[in-house]
């Protein structure tokens, strides 16, 4: 089983400690893992000129490339974000929105997915963040099958958080277990 954890935020802190912390989960019970770090990848901004509605693919020829491919390839994904005004950071926003050449690909249809997004002012903001997160794998047809948002406001909060860090752990040995 392969997963592949995408990190949307613009430094090592609670989303990247979040997601090592699946990630370690799931390889505990077999997974072959990987992280990709948005913010260390050269991403160009859709600028909607809509050639991938007929040709299906994108024409910015860039680091976007290989990721499409990695993420199509990985039977379940793992995406993190900090929680930015009640909702997903803006290289996690480019990520969804250069995936338009491919939102309707089979591949994505039922591929499991994990949501981890720490920040936020309170568990509202948290909650809000979440409902937005939630909609790019909706509308790819795949499965949300743990959300999890933590109130963390410095950017090492999560690394000291048993609970969150023990609750990151087992969601990714569920992961492999429920494939």
């Amino acid at each position: 089983m392969k997963v592949l954890a995408i990190c949307g935020s613009p430094r090592d802190g609670n989303t990247e400690a979040m997601l090592k912390s699946i990630l370690t989960g799931a390889k505990s019970k077999g997974a072959a893992i990987e992280l990709v770090r948005l913010r260390d990848l050269k991403i160009e901004f859709c600028d909607g000129c809509g050639s991938c509605e007929k040709t299906g693919k994108c024409r910015i020829l860039d680091e976007m490339q290989p990721l499409y491919r990695k993420t199509l390839e990985a039977d379940t994904l793992i995406l993190g974000s900090p929680n930015y005004f009640n909702n997903v950071s803006a290289i996690m926003k480019n990520f969804f929105d250069r995936f338009n050449p491919y939102w309707e690909n089979p591949r994505l249809k039922g591929k499991k997915v994990v949501l981890a997004m720490p920040g936020g002012y309170n568990r509202e903001s948290i909650e809000k963040g979440l409902k937005v997160f939630e909609e790019f794998p909706r509308i790819c047809k795949m499965e949300v099958v743990e959300r999890i948002g933590s109130v963390l406001e410095g950017p090492r909060e999560a690394r000291k958080n048993e609970n969150l860090m023990k609750q990151c752990f087992e969601a990714g040995q569920k992961l492999v277990v429920e494939k």
